[in-house]
């Protein structure tokens, strides 16, 4: 009867010992810092089932230049402004229970470019002297699909961070603003720049970071 009670006693001791290891080891939300062709960022996953994490995040960049150009019209000096700004919805799968993880999910995208040019410039055989400005932006809600190598969000601890992906954000808007510039001459410009920036409406994205789960 001793032996009986000692044996219950030691197996329910290494069954707690289990419960609270087990518990210590699961985590409830994932933190991490990063830095992307998006810009910076933050973003918070949760453990959604045993292989899936869902993740919002919140990415912004600022980066401005100048520079000045010589045409037959004379000189322009132009300045130029990217502002990146999007707000992620993900889900990543993670394979076989693993660190791979491939993810899908929307993104608010605030991306946009401005562009002011001040000098004189020819089109279509014009010349002219006023302020041409340039506003480039894209679709508001634009799919990502990508893929990646972390951490799960339900196992506490610290773990690297990393995805490759691509942002669809559709075709380029492109608004243009001239005072005293003719009609056709502007819808020339517009044309131009539509040409020049048709290919960001695929965004590749790659993204490094650190995590803490807890």
């Amino acid at each position: 009867m001793k032996k009986s009670v000692l044996s219950s006693a030691v197996l329910a001791a290494s069954l707690s010992g289990l419960a609270v290891s087990a518990q210590a080891g699961n985590a409830t939300a994932d933190v991490d810092l990063h830095i992307s062709t998006l810009g910076g960022g933050l973003a918070v996953a949760v453990p959604a089932t045993d292989t899936i994490d869902a993740r919002i995040g919140f990415n912004a960049l600022s980066h401005s230049f100048n520079q000045t150009t010589n045409n037959a019209g004379g000189t322009v000096n132009n300045s130029a402004t990217l502002k990146l700004m999007t707000a992620e919805l993900l889900a990543d799968w993670h394979l076989f229970n693993g660190i791979t993880h491939l993810t899908a999910g929307v993104m608010y995208n605030g991306n946009k470019i401005d562009m002011n040019a001040v000098g004189s410039y020819t089109i279509n055989g014009t010349t002219y002297n006023t302020p041409l400005n340039t506003t480039v932006t894209f679709n508001k809600l634009a799919p990502y699909l990508g893929f990646g190598w972390s951490g799960h969000a339900r196992k506490t601890g610290w773990s690297f961070k990393s995805d490759i992906g691509v942002l669809f954000q559709g075709s380029p808007k492109v608004a243009l603003s001239a005072p005293g510039v003719a009609p056709a001459d502007l819808a020339t410009q517009q044309a131009s720049v539509n040409d020049s920036v048709k290919n960001f409406k695929y965004y590749p994205v790659v993204s490094v970071g650190i995590g803490y789960a807890f």
